[in-house]
Parts: C-alpha cells; sequence; structure tokens
C-alpha cells in the first residue's frame, strides 16, 4: 500500500498551521514556517509570497475541507430531519477531527483581509450556503422543515454547537465536542422542525 506525499504546498500549509497554532499568527515568521515545512525561500514565495498569504490559504483550505464534508454529509440524507442533523453533524465532527484548523477558522478571520482572499472565501461561502439552501428548499416548501427567514437557518443547525466549540477550542470546557454530538443535533431538530 502507497502512501501518497503531499504537495510542497500542502507541507508548507501544515508547517504554518503549527506554527499559528504554537505561536500564534502575528509572532509567527515566514523563517519559522519555512524552517518547519523544510521548504526552500523561493517555494515559500513561489507559492504564496508572503505569510499573510499563507494564513489566507490555510483558512479558505480549511472552511473548503469542512463544506466538503458537510456536503457529504448532507447529500447522503434522505429526510429534512436526516439533513438537520448531518449539517450539525458535519460540524461537530469536522471540529472534533480538526481542533488546530478549527481554532484558527474561529480566531484567525483577520488572515483574510490581510491575505486578499477574502473576496474569494465570500464567493465561495456563498455558492456552499446555495447549494445547502437548494438542498433544504424542497423541505420547507412541503412543510417539513419549520419557515424562516433563511439567515436563521445555519444558526439553528449549528449555532449550539458553535458556541460550545468556542469554550472547548479553548480550553474553558473540557468535555470533548463529539461527546455532545447528538444533544446539539436534537436541537437543531427540535428548532427546525415543524410546530
Amino acid at each position: 500500500m502507497s502512501v501518497e506525499k503531499k504537495s510542497r504546498k500542502q507541507e508548507i500549509l501544515d508547517a504554518a498551521l503549527a506554527c499559528f497554532t504554537e505561536h500564534g499568527i502575528e509572532a509567527t515568521t515566514i523563517d519559522m514556517i519555512r524552517e518547519r515545512s523544510g521548504a526552500s525561500i523561493g517555494s515559500m514565495y513561489h507559492h504564496f509570497g508572503n505569510k499573510e498569504s499563507i494564513a489566507a490559504a490555510l483558512y479558505v483550505a480549511a472552511l473548503t475541507e469542512h463544506h466538503a464534508y458537510q456536503q457529504e454529509l448532507l447529500d447522503a440524507a434522505g429526510t429534512a430531519e436526516q439533513g438537520v442533523r448531518a449539517i450539525t453533524h458535519a460540524y461537530v465532527d469536522w471540529v472534533a477531527a480538526n481542533p488546530d484548523k478549527a481554532r484558527f477558522v474561529l480566531y484567525g478571520r483577520s488572515a483574510l483581509a490581510r491575505g486578499g482572499m477574502a473576496e474569494e472565501l465570500r464567493e465561495q461561502t456563498r455558492a456552499h450556503l446555495q447549494s445547502v439552501l437548494q438542498w433544504f428548499q424542497p423541505h420547507i416548501e412541503a412543510g417539513r422543515i419549520r419557515k424562516l427567514p433563511v439567515e436563521l437557518y445555519g444558526s439553528l443547525m449549528t449555532g449550539p454547537a458553535h458556541d460550545y466549540a468556542r469554550l472547548w477550542l479553548s480550553g474553558r470546557a473540557k468535555t470533548d465536542i463529539k461527546a455532545y454530538r447528538e444533544i446539539f443535533a436534537d436541537a437543531a431538530w427540535a428548532a427546525m422542525k415543524p410546530a
């Protein structure tokens, strides 16, 4: 069985995440990332240009990964309840499996503006949200999900889990977020199911 070698770009992103986790974005230098990744200066600048671009690319890659997993679970859902649970489960599962990436996403949003990728992320997020809404729309129209303002659906499906994730990722809550996976999914469905 062969193991696929990571691309140089991915090695740099992984090294950046480790450095940002250990030292914070501001205190991390491009030399720290270069040294940890084993990349040459030329390779660093070829792929990214500067530390801010690395941070922005890492942020976009993390959200892309989460969105892909969320879509995978949603595509496997059949009923309205399964769809709601899929969104909640995807959030909890991804945070539990990727605490450093999740922490970076929660606290590193300013990296986007400095890295010049804010517009790319906005477009990517808009397209993803549109896809999710298309999945739920028939269920909403058929009355299998409460009709609410569109901007509330995401908050109702992931809000409690998101709030707990902040506590857990900061160390203020000790119980692994995964332990509460079904409680969060139950709460999401209770908020979304028709009265």
